[in-house]
């Protein structure tokens, strides 16, 4: 596993661009300072894909990708192989000019990461930094248009200390005339690096300045040298760099256009669009479009599960949850029967160690794992069971699952999924119950414990002792409508609007098209059908 810090980021970078470039397709993996920022934020049967974005938007806005973890498949040539090539980034939204970032913590997310070996010390001081395009257009613009009085009242207390501290030495350097030797300076931070940069050159024409890290290097040289070293230098673009960081990363995985890989990919998505990409959109369309642009090829491998056990029968496939570890530990043991001959997947075994589930690395190595086991599967139902016996290559893989690309699961969606590259899918969702108390002892909790017994199941409150229940299968509605059906407790039916309005909503209704006799005749009529109940 290859963990990326801010100290060794400019040196690995090569490596990562040549890794998604060659890539035969990329996994991803996030892991989150937070996901609620409301205590009751429940995802509910009753959501339309639409509320769910909404809601999710409002609850996530606050938090931040704290790790991030991507790995690299490439197709072994002449071998029925995929190498895996992982790495795992700590992210750090560090302050930057002009703006002062927040950060905000769930402390359940805290104590997850905790439990599953985050190193807090690692992102607080190694942690990369990042900005989204807004950002970096006012970082260009501000570099283009600001001088060094300027950026001197951006620097913090800190900062302004530090950068008096080095310009003093630097003048007492330059008065010794028998000093000839380099004068390195430690910097606390890339914006005081750049303001010494600046300030230095614009006030001497014999020296010269390079950076490294956390430091300065300034050397004595003619003015002739400085005026060649000023047109091969480029200072702004070097410290855009640093705080573009981890964002270079984001533009070479959209610009690659390779296909992306995560599993409940949804929150990730949303995540990586509002941290690196523009704050999220208010109109959900947009939103899906906006990460068809940037990503126009991904597989879900949650959704991509439940497809695959509309294969098999229960006894054939037991995984009872399709979380991420299960799928992985079912596919490197029980599972190795159902991908005979499926290709192998060679880890670069100079940086593994222990698995850690729910580290954005190793979960991003286990997601495409997982991919791969899950494509083999497809494959074979597809093109017939000689692939048993040879070998399948990358694109029949891809072309057995191109059926669910860009299909992403819907956490308790009651079968509905976001289809990115066009109009969601209208399934036949099951109708919801109207249930009617009969019992005064009788409250909702009750009525969700009996309920649930059958499946998933949603109550909402309706009417005085009236609730709607939404179901997860029509089996669960049919099971529960045969099961209570003489019941004393409780009545349940089918949900009809018109039958089971109540009499307001009605009223409303019906003043929206109607008037006079008509709406008194409804309403006369409406009255005679509750009566008859």
């Amino acid at each position: 596993m290859n963990e990326i810090l801010n100290s060794n980021f400019d040196a690995v970078y090569p490596r990562i661009e040549n890794a998604i470039n060659n890539a035969a397709f990329i996994a991803i993996d996030a892991e989150m300072s937070g996901i609620h920022s409301e205590r009751n934020l429940k995802n509910s049967l009753f959501d339309t894909l639409n509320d769910r974005y909404m809601a999710w938007k409002r609850n996530i806005q606050q938090f931040v990708i704290v790790q991030f973890g991507i790995t690299t498949f490439y197709r072994v040539p002449s071998n029925n192989a995929y190498k895996a090539d992982s790495f795992s980034f700590y992210l750090f939204p560090r302050s930057i000019p002009l703006k002062n970032r927040q950060l905000s913590w769930e402390v359940e997310a805290i104590d997850f990461l905790y439990k599953h070996g985050f190193d807090f010390n690692k992102f607080l001081v190694g942690g990369i930094s990042y900005v989204d395009e807004i950002d970096e257009s006012l970082l260009r613009d501000h570099m283009v248009h600001g001088d060094v009085e300027n950026y001197l009242s951006l620097l913090s207390y800190d900062e302004e200390e530090n950068f008096k501290k080095c310009k003093s030495k630097v003048y007492e350097w330059i008065s010794n005339k028998l000093e000839n030797a380099p004068l390195k300076l430690e910097v606390i931070t890339p914006m005081v690096q750049y303001v010494l940069h600046k300030d230095l050159r614009n006030n001497y024409n014999d020296i010269w300045i390079t950076s490294d890290n956390k430091s300065i290097n300034v050397m004595k040289i003619s003015s002739n040298a400085q005026d060649d070293l000023f047109k091969k230098d480029n200072l702004e673009e070097a410290l855009l760099g640093v705080y573009l960081g981890f964002s270079k990363v984001f533009k070479l995985l959209s610009s690659s256009k390779k296909t992306i890989i995560g599993h409940n990919i949804l929150l990730d998505l949303m995540f990586m669009h509002q941290q690196f990409y523009k704050p999220l959109p208010d109109s959900y369309k947009e939103f899906k479009s906006n990460i068809h642009t940037l990503f126009p090829q991904i597989y879900d491998t949650k959704f991509l599960s439940f497809e695959l056990r509309k294969l098999y029968s229960r006894d054939e496939v037991n995984w009872k949850i399709n979380s991420l570890n299960i799928l992985y530990e079912y596919f490197t043991t029980q599972g190795r029967i159902t991908t005979y001959n499926s290709p192998e997947i060679i880890f670069n075994e100079e940086f593994s160690h222990k698995k850690n589930y729910h580290s954005a690395g190793w979960d991003s190595y286990f997601c495409g794992y997982v991919f791969v086991k899950m494509a083999h599967i497809f494959c074979v139902k597809k093109f017939g069971t000689g692939l048993e016996e040879r070998t399948a290559s990358h694109s029949e893989l891809m072309s057995s699952v191109k059926d669910f690309i860009n299909s992403i699961n819907i956490t308790r969606g009651n079968e509905m999924y976001m289809k990115l590259d066009g109009e969601d899918p209208m399934l036949s969702r099951p109708q919801w119950l109207h249930v009617k108390l009969k019992s005064p002892s009788l409250d909702i909790k009750q009525l969700m414990e009996k309920f649930s017994s059958y499946g998933s199941v949603d109550v909402m409150p309706f009417a005085r002792r009236r609730v709607l229940v939404a179901v997860s299968s029509h089996n669960t509605a049919s099971e529960i409508l045969q099961r209570f059906k003489n019941s004393e407790e409780l009545q349940v039916a089918r949900y009809n609007r018109i039958k089971h309005a109540t009499s307001m909503t009605i009223f409303l209704w019906s003043g929206a098209v109607l008037s006079g006799g008509v709406l008194a005749w409804m309403l006369k009529n409406i009255s005679k059908t509750y009566i008859n109940q």
